[in-house]
């Protein structure tokens, strides 16, 4: 059977909205007619050769939309409340969808006219579902390329339950930052296996990219749709990240589904709060600890400018619960704005809400760390690397602090807490300039270390 290829300027659709500014005629009701019939035959190629006012669409197996270019794609009509774009049988226990493809152009939220989440009269964590940009619950072979999306009201891209997603070329844009907003850009939670984020860019308000395996809030459900799923997430590549003036960069989030075999590089750009949390979050407490296998980030050279969230202390990477191994390896940090951990091994919860998860790490290693702070008078107060949780085996190696002022007490490594410890700390080529300690040991909470 062939697949029907179909323009939508031949559907009867007006096509006379614009992608930035809106307006025109909804168009809603004939593409959704068109979409539909993807159910038979041989699947559905739709070519967006203009603009469309739509509230939201659904999608089906074998289909394709193909945008010609920018100004081709869809804004979504005030107060719609809804997702642009939605797979046609959410699941959070099976995948029934297939095989879809969004390629080009741009889909504009209009996020100043959305609600933030349904039912609106209550909190947001006891929310029936959030009001996201594109969203897919239960699907495999996903393919978005060469794709815009503008003022999404919470997250840009929900995905949950999903196997081989490959999202490459994605633009986030943001113009209409709301604070508070939870406007994440692409947001993931599991079960999934074999995902691929390639050439990421743009802004947001939150997470720029969220690999929350198992966030919830209430029980075992998750609190962004009825239709999204927990679990673990594994084989997964984040490559090519250029952030601009985003809130946070990556949250990896495992409450008791383990998150493993991901590979984090070539990430650039100016964050204000933090760079990358890898979290257990056990909201209110219930006793999760996480499970992290094998992460690695590579390739990191970030700029920060303010911070506006403040519920926990600023970073550039964190860590708490339970990891096999964590892997970091050339990490550039320069001129620093405010007093912040370039890493932070987790002890006790320093954020509301969330229980104690300090960080057990198995081994931890350290490749290639510089940091150059070129100021006379520093900000940089704190310790840039602080272990407040277990390290078993720690590595630090072809790593270097180049400081101009003299004056900051400030440590290269320090230890302490209730659960600081490092059971074998081993330091190779390590070149400090103006630096007060290199290992702040207060507590003897280093059982055996090596230097060269």
């Amino acid at each position: 059977m062939l697949t029907k290829i179909v323009y939508a300027s031949q559907t009867g659709a007006k096509l006379d909205s614009h992608v930035h500014t809106g307006g025109g005629t909804d168009d809603t009701a004939i593409l959704q007619r068109t979409l539909d019939s993807a159910q038979t035959g041989g699947g559905l190629h739709l070519i967006m050769d203009g603009a469309a006012l739509v509230t939201g669409l659904v999608i089906h197996s074998n289909t394709t939309i193909t945008c010609l270019n920018k100004e081709c794609g869809f804004y979504q009509a005030d107060y719609a409340n809804q997702a642009i774009l939605i797979n046609a049988h959410p699941s959070a226990t099976e995948i029934v969808d297939r095989n879809i493809t969004l390629q080009g152009g741009t889909y504009n939220q209009n996020c100043l006219h959305q609600a933030h989440h349904l039912p609106e009269g209550v909190h947001y964590t006891q929310a029936e579902r959030f009001v996201v940009g594109i969203a897919f619950f239960g699907v495999e072979h996903l393919q978005i390329r060469d794709f815009t999306i503008r003022n999404f009201r919470t997250f840009a891209f929900l995905i949950t339950n999903w196997r081989h997603v490959t999202m490459e070329n994605i633009h986030l844009e943001l113009p209409d930052y709301i604070h508070g907003g939870n406007q994440d850009g692409i947001h993931v939670q599991g079960p999934g296996q074999f995902l691929t984020l390639r050439n990421i860019s743009g802004r947001t308000g939150d997470d720029f990219i969220a690999l929350n395996g198992d966030e919830e809030y209430n029980g075992e459900t998750s609190w962004v749709h009825p239709a999204a799923s927990l679990g673990p997430m594994t084989d997964i590549l984040v490559e090519n990240v250029m952030v601009d003036d985003a809130a946070q960069i990556i949250r990896v989030l495992s409450r008791n589904h383990r998150q493993d075999r991901i590979t984090i590089r070539n990430v650039s750009g100016v964050y204000r709060s933090f760079g990358f949390y890898l979290s257990a979050w056990d909201y209110k407490g219930k006793g999760y600890q996480g499970e992290f296998g094998h992460i690695f980030f590579e390739n990191i050279n970030l700029k920060q400018s303010r911070q506006d969230y403040t519920y926990t202390v600023p970073f550039l990477f964190r860590v708490s619960g339970k990891h096999r191994a964590l892997h970091l390896k050339n990490i550039h940090y320069y001129n620093p704005s405010d007093s912040r951990y370039v890493l932070f091994v987790e002890g006790r919860s320093d954020i509301p809400d969330i229980g104690d998860t300090p960080a057990e790490v198995d081994s931890l290693v350290i490749d290639g760390l510089h940091i150059q702070d070129d100021a006379e008078q520093s900000p940089q107060e704190r310790p840039y690397i602080q272990i407040s949780g277990h390290v078993k085996n720690m590595i630090v190696r072809n790593s270097q602090v180049l400081r101009t002022a003299q004056k900051n007490s400030v440590a290269f490594l320090a230890v302490d807490g209730e659960f600081g410890k490092i059971d074998r700390l081993a330091l190779f080529q390590l070149l400090c300039r103006n630096v007060q300690e290199v290992v702040r040991d207060p507590n003897n909470a280093i059982v055996e270390i090596t230097k060269q």
